[in-house]
């Protein structure tokens, strides 16, 4: 498989995050010496606000951006065992509702919309439900947050559509979409989906049930990778070894 990454979205999702948190602090102890003169009570209370809202917003993403293996790494490591045929590209610059993992392959276009929450998830008629969430969760205290995965997914294919379409680049209607959860701890309830939703484990096996139909040539899927690797910052595309190398192994045991 070949390999394509935005590391400039990656590095500046990072510092966003991290701003986001020391903003948040900040404003949180600055309230505090203002509720102590009462005529700036409001203002104290509007400034603890949105510092509560910055630090809260940031520290999941904080915990996306920062950890390793990131979601995009975790992808690669399930497909690395995928032929060059096959590119994922990671956080490409498509206007709009952009997708983070588009993966280009001989029969089309897939868009990999991920979510890392544990716990019991069900969808039903495109509709999520999270069971068991407690009232931090709901502040986002809880860690990262569910959504509705199918709409985030729908966007993100539109973008996709539209970018190539603007290009004058084939495809556009060869663009399939998958929600991917990565957390090994999530328990999911499939009852009706529109669109396929699989645990990570189960990425390749979804990913070859697609099949190797020659819908894109090899030409039209370099230049479909090529509109898509644009930018300053972005690595590859790359070929990733079918195995990981022995001595990131050893290290990681």
């Amino acid at each position: 498989m070949r390999l394509v990454r935005n590391n400039s979205y990656v590095s500046s999702k990072r510092r966003t995050a991290r701003w986001m948190i020391w903003a948040g602090l900040i404003f949180m102890v600055a309230s505090f010496p203002l509720t102590l003169q009462a005529h700036l009570v409001i203002p104290a209370y509007v400034t603890l606000i949105i510092g509560f809202i910055l630090f809260n917003t940031g520290m999941p993403q904080s915990t996306k951006w920062g950890r390793h293996p990131r979601g995009d790494e975790a992808l690669d490591e399930v497909l690395r065992r995928l032929n060059d045929r096959y590119t994922v590209i990671h956080y490409p610059n498509v206007p709009g509702d952009r997708p983070e993992h588009v993966l280009v392959f001989p029969s089309g276009l897939l868009v990999m919309t991920t979510r890392d929450v544990p716990g019991q998830v069900k969808v039903e008629a495109n509709r999520w439900r999270r069971a068991g969430r407690s009232v931090l969760a709901l502040f986002s205290l809880g860690g990262p947050q569910l959504g509705n995965p199918t709409t985030e997914c729908e966007r993100q294919q539109a973008a996709l559509r539209a970018f190539l379409e603007s290009r004058d680049l084939a495809g556009s209607d060869l663009v399939e979409g998958m929600i991917v959860f990565l957390n090994s701890q999530v328990q999911l309830e499939v009852v009706s989906s529109d669109t396929t939703v699989v645990k990570l484990g189960e990425v390749l096996g979804a990913v070859r049930d697609l099949g190797t139909e020659g819908l894109l040539p090899a030409k039209q899927r370099d230049d479909i990778v090529a509109a898509l690797a644009e930018g300053d910052g972005v690595e590859g595309p790359t070929p990733l070894p079918a195995h990981e190398p022995a001595r990131k192994r050893a290290r990681a045991g």
